[in-house]
């Protein structure tokens, strides 16, 4: 998940690729919005995916 955060201080209201923000911060996973958000000047901050343990299974007797 990424978040971005508006060139335009606390916007609220639509942006780029339908995310909407929200006092001036938005999440999306939309690479098209990541995209458009960083040529136009946009601050984007993205958390790494977690690694999520394989589920262990019992062996068959």
């Amino acid at each position: 998940m990424a978040v971005l955060f508006s060139p335009v201080k606390n916007y609220t209201g639509p942006g780029p690729a339908g995310v909407h923000f929200a006092e001036g911060r938005a999440e999306t996973d939309d690479p098209a919005a990541l995209a458009y958000a960083h040529r136009h000047g946009y601050r984007v901050e993205t958390t790494p995916k977690r690694k999520t343990a394989a589920a262990k299974t019992e062996p068959k007797e």
